[in-house]
């Protein structure tokens, strides 16, 4: 019987016939390890860098070097070739790290209420803090100038597997344990809410893993991924579930909302990345890593899972780190082929710097690699749609009501682009 060959370029193209992106630098968590057995020597320490982030302002970035290590430093040290790194903080965990996330605060949660005497969370004094989830299930809020534990969050039964946070400085975590809950920073990491997520899929009934995590924007809405092979949306200004987003056949591995929270993207273990409408469910585009697509049915081994998805700042580029050692630069416009590829070894996370223009990428072999993609002028048209989607007075249902052209209607929900 013939063996149906399968490529991970469309056309019959190769990787020489992209352009490459470039590698600004590289940086190896080996020597961070060998620390961690002098000082542990009774733990054996697993060199994979599941998670880097940037914090919301692109002058911090932190990585998980090894299991259990995390290291904070300044955004401009790890995109220089300075590799001493004499400014970085590392934080020993004890728990093998799962996530993390930078939160700041605003001007708000820092003046608010007459009890900030009482609050074991200053945020007059921290106004930046690192949220490291960890497989133990507790979630910790870590000073980054000392690496003292400001706050334990204690709920989940297994590992967090995912962090993200809203506007008004509600965490929202996702754990193994097929839960997403909700913890109010401005009061302490109160928890004051929690959804078992596969109850609101097909798979009602049977424990899934959350794997993925994010807030809109506007902090009205979350949307989960997991093992349950679907996007599923909460409206939190009612605390219900919203949308359930079906056209994934395996697990969904990442989801994000673009910077104006109109567009979703999600990756998933059959070989697609999905971008969505995220107010209608309608699919936008899917973009491909697998030439022809495996049967949903039987899909047989692959080796192009795609682990992870971001959106650039622009909201029309789209990143994706998949296992077969790519990372591919997608443009909305033209979602058939990859405009751009790096090569990185065993690519596992991506997170945006969405200041600096540079893409951190984490592997599972522990090394972490810093890129630099292509910057590309966005139109006046979508700086002009990104503002008006971020307005509070334009919201999505209301734009049938302006008094605009049909064309425009349908560019500022991007039924056009």
């Amino acid at each position: 019987m013939d063996v149906e060959v399968r490529q991970s370029f469309p056309d019959e193209k190769h990787a020489a016939d992209f352009d490459i992106e470039k590698i600004v630098t590289k940086h190896s968590a080996h020597h961070d390890v060998n620390i961690a057995n002098e000082v542990l020597p009774h733990r054996k320490v697993h060199t994979v860098c599941r998670n880097c982030v940037w914090s919301e302002d692109g002058k911090l970035f932190a990585w998980a070097c090894n299991e259990y290590t995390i290291q904070i430093m300044s955004a401009d040290a790890i995109t220089s070739n300075n590799q001493q790194m004499e400014d970085t903080l590392s934080v020993e965990c004890n728990y093998p790290v799962t996530s993390l996330l930078f939160v700041s605060s605003n001007e708000t949660v820092q003046d608010c209420g007459d009890n900030q005497g009482y609050q074991l969370l200053r945020w007059r004094e921290n106004k930046t803090v690192m949220v490291v989830g960890m497989k133990s299930g507790r979630v910790r809020v870590i000073n980054v100038r000392d690496g003292s534990i400001l706050l334990e969050l204690i709920d989940h039964k297994d590992h967090v597997s995912s962090l993200s946070v809203s506007p008004s400085l509600i965490l929202v975590s996702a754990s193994y344990d097929g839960t997403i809950k909700f913890w109010d920073l401005a009061d302490d990491g109160n928890m004051f809410h929690s959804f078992l997520v596969a109850n609101y899929t097909a798979c009602r009934g049977v424990r899934h893993k959350v794997l993925s995590v994010a807030w809109s924007p506007d902090g009205a809405r979350v949307a989960t991924t997991g093992t349950f092979k679907a996007v599923v949306i909460f409206d939190m200004r009612n605390k219900e579930p919203g949308l359930t987003l079906s056209g994934h056949v395996n697990r969904v591995n990442r989801c994000q909302f673009s910077p104006d929270g109109t567009l979703l993207v999600s990756s998933s273990v059959d070989t697609t990345c999905i971008v969505w409408n995220s107010y209608t469910g309608v699919i936008i585009c899917r973009l491909g890593h697998q030439f022809p697509e495996p049967c949903p049915w039987f899909p047989g081994e692959s080796d192009t899972d795609v682990l992870d998805c971001a959106f650039s700042k622009t909201g029309l580029q789209v990143v994706t780190a998949a296992d077969d050692g790519y990372l591919r630069f997608w443009d909305l416009h033209s979602p058939n082929s990859p405009v751009s590829i790096c090569a990185v070894d065993n690519p596992l996370c991506c997170s945006f710097n969405q200041n600096g223009g540079f893409l951190a990428v984490g592997s599972t072999t522990g090394d972490l690699v810093i890129v630099q993609p292509t910057r590309t002028l966005p139109s006046l048209l979508q700086l002009c749609r990104l503002a008006c989607n971020t307005s509070q007075h334009i919201q999505y249902d209301s734009v049938d009501k302006l008094v605009i052209p049909t064309t425009l209607k349908n560019y500022l929900r991007y039924d056009s682009f």
